[in-house]
This record gives structure tokens, sequence and C-alpha cells, in this order.
């Protein structure tokens, strides 16, 4: 059963943000074994799509290019602040904050580069529909971009969302393939959370609508 909040999102919910910054979601969701699938070489933008409080932040720019930049990207302005905070604090270089409306169709705004890499750690299963948020970053993106999914499997989990609020392997899959999206690349970071990689296939028309444009 979920403790949070229950007229916000769970994700909205201060509790939850924290969580995903504790130790405890390192014991799940570790971002060594997340890092050792994530290709980021020769990447020159790279977006954290739903960054939170920035807990990836060290871990993808360990990974990245040192001239490449990482774009956090955020619908909750509080925790857009808070990271700006750390970023001085630390002295974070390379990299920017985006705050992005809430919509069913997160296309990126048009002055970020085009990505080469988007990562969305635990944020897709929070879209009504997983495969047309999918589908509108994958528009985001360079042709031959790469989108890294991670998510709550579909069990139970004594802290994180309800389990009516995650969306299966499976389903994530099946969703990918109905936008013509091609998994590359399937791994297990644990029972609870698993990952894909994802890139347009052949039939993905990127001209179909660009709201870039």
């Amino acid at each position: 059963m979920s403790n949070y909040t229950p007229d916000i999102d769970y994700y909205e919910d201060m509790h939850y943000q924290e969580f995903l910054l504790s130790s405890r979601r390192k014991l799940i969701c570790s971002p060594e074994k997340v890092m050792k699938e994530i290709n980021l070489r020769g990447a020159r933008n790279v977006v954290d799509f739903g960054m939170g409080l920035g807990f990836f932040i060290p871990y993808l720019q360990q990974k990245m290019d040192r001239e490449s930049w990482l774009w956090g990207v955020e619908c909750q302005q509080d925790l857009i602040d808070l990271v700006l905070k750390k970023k001085v604090d630390q002295g974070i270089s390379n990299f920017s904050t985006v705050f992005l409306e809430k919509s069913d169709t997160p296309l990126l705004p048009q002055w970020i580069p085009f990505p080469e890499v988007i990562f969305a750690c635990l944020s897709i299963s929070t879209f009504a529909n997983p495969g047309l948020a999918m589908d509108s970053l994958i528009r985001s993106m360079k042709p031959t971009g790469r989108l890294y999914v991670l998510d709550w499997a579909k069990t139970d989990y004594s802290e994180g969302p309800a389990i009516k609020e995650k969306v299966s392997l499976d389903k994530m899959k099946y969703l990918a393939e109905l936008y013509s999206l091609n998994i590359v690349n399937q791994f297990s970071i644990s029972e609870y959370i698993y990952g894909l990689e994802v890139k347009a296939n052949d039939n993905f028309v990127f001209q179909f609508y660009d709201h870039r444009e």
C-alpha cells in the first residue's frame, strides 16, 4: 500500500522524492548496475528526463564525455529549485535544468540541442499512455538516438507507487512495439526495477507530427 499523500500524485510527494535519494533506493536500483547498461559514448547532449532531486546526475556525468552536456528535465519547479541549489553548492558543471509542463506528449523544447540519449528513470509509468510518452521522447531526439527506460516492475514493494500505478515489463514492450519502437536491449536491475533500451524502428515516421518545429 502506498504511504504517500492521497490527494496528489505519488511522484509529487516530497517523501517519495526523498526516498529516491536514499540508501533504500540504492538497494533496489543500484546506480552502478544501471550505469553498466547505459552507453553514453559519443553523446554530446544527454537528457535526464524526470530528474527529481538529481540522484543520477553524478553517475551520468561520470559516464559522459568531458565536453558533453547534461539536461535535467522536470515538471516540478520546487524540485528544480533544489537541484539548482545543489548545482551551485557542489559546483556542478556542464549541466542545465529544464522545466517541462505536464503533458501526454512530453516533447522537449526547441532550444535544447537534439540529444543523442534520453535517460528516463521511474518516470514513463507516470504517464496515462507510456507508449505515447516514449513516442514523444523519441521525436525529441536525433533519429539514431537511444531512450533508456527504467521503471517499476509490477510487483509489491514497501515504498514507491501502488502496484496499480506500475507498468509491467511486458506491457511497456507492447506499447513500444505499438508505436514502432524497437527494444534493442532489456535488462533487470532488481526484482523491482527493469530496464529497456529503445530506438525508433524503420516504420517510425519522425515527420508525422513534430511540435519542436
